[in-house]
């Protein structure tokens, strides 16, 4: 029997980090995974937009986000990606364009008399993006988190603290519980297993996991959570089932051509249609029909 829920779930994740009342737990989660970015530690913050995406009402299950503001006005934006996705690396600046649009404020200062329309002194914006399948970030970029920014192509060792994309790539982290000792890696770990555990790892002591892993536990849904679990995990395990047979699918009819254009080229160079038949394993019948 299962005892967690998968941190990867929409539904778990927003149980565990997207509620106002569990504010610390979203804290820890943000200044773990943006500490290599972030000026200073995240103190405040508020959830000031939680929305589903998807194709169709089904399909929300693989993509959760939440925006929340810190108290200087910073934006975070924070994904949940389950399925595999083209072009993720674009999708994640079309939603900083959106975060950014609407964080134009119209404004009432003066320049030279004239009336200045916009306030383009924005806030920092950053996303952080937890990706259950590998991404590739180009040659030699195997780490399990990648940092993007805005820096100047003829002074690279220059950055602008305007954007900051944060990938995490669970799929490439492997190490077992014993091996985990910092919170990072202990999170990281948590939302690659959670689901397969019969009970929270022993040495992961500090509150804040005590709190993850009890939020996580199915035992402690109410009924309508339950019923939205079940539905969701089974629309995993279909759509999972769906992706193997296509892949099957595909590998046999690409076999299939394989040994045709095999038999083709075989009967060109004179080969006996037995011979062909038992090279290609491909029936006679078939064989002389091409």
């Amino acid at each position: 029997m299962t005892t967690f829920a998968p941190l990867t779930l929409d539904l778990t994740f927003k149980r565990v980090f997207a509620k106002q009342r569990n504010m610390a737990l979203l804290l820890f989660l943000l200044n773990t995974f943006l500490k290599k970015v972030l000026k200073k530690p995240i103190t405040k913050a508020s959830i000031i937009q939680t929305v589903e995406l998807g194709e169709t009402n089904k399909t929300k299950v693989s993509v959760f986000d939440m925006q929340c503001e810190d108290a200087e006005g910073n934006r975070f934006i924070v994904e949940m990606q389950v399925g595999e996705q083209e072009h993720f690396i674009k999708r994640t600046l079309f939603y900083i364009c959106r975060a950014i649009s609407n964080l134009v404020r119209k404004g009432k200062s003066r320049v030279n008399g004239k009336k200045v329309p916009y306030d383009y002194n924005l806030p920092v914006v950053y996303t952080l993006s937890f990706l259950n399948f590998d991404l590739d970030f180009g040659k030699n970029c195997d780490e399990v988190i990648q940092y993007l920014s805005i820096s100047n192509d003829l002074h690279p060792e220059i950055r602008y603290d305007l954007i900051h994309m944060v990938y995490v790539q669970l799929m490439k982290f492997c190490k077992r519980e014993e091996e985990c000792r910092t919170d990072l890696e202990k999170l990281l770990f948590s939302f690659k297993n959670a689901q397969s555990l019969a009970e929270k790892p022993k040495s992961f002591k500090k509150a804040a996991f005590e709190q993850i892993y009890e939020l996580a536990k199915i035992s402690n849904f109410n009924m309508e959570e339950h019923m939205d679990y079940e539905r969701k995990m089974k629309y995993l395990s279909d759509y999972a089932n769906t992706i193997a047979f296509a892949e099957k699918k595909g590998i046999a009819e690409g076999k299939a051509k394989g040994l045709l254009q095999a038999a083709r080229q075989m009967k060109a160079k004179g080969f006996g249609v037995a011979v062909i038949s038992e090279i290609t394993g491909l029936p006679e019948k078939e064989i002389e029909r091409l």
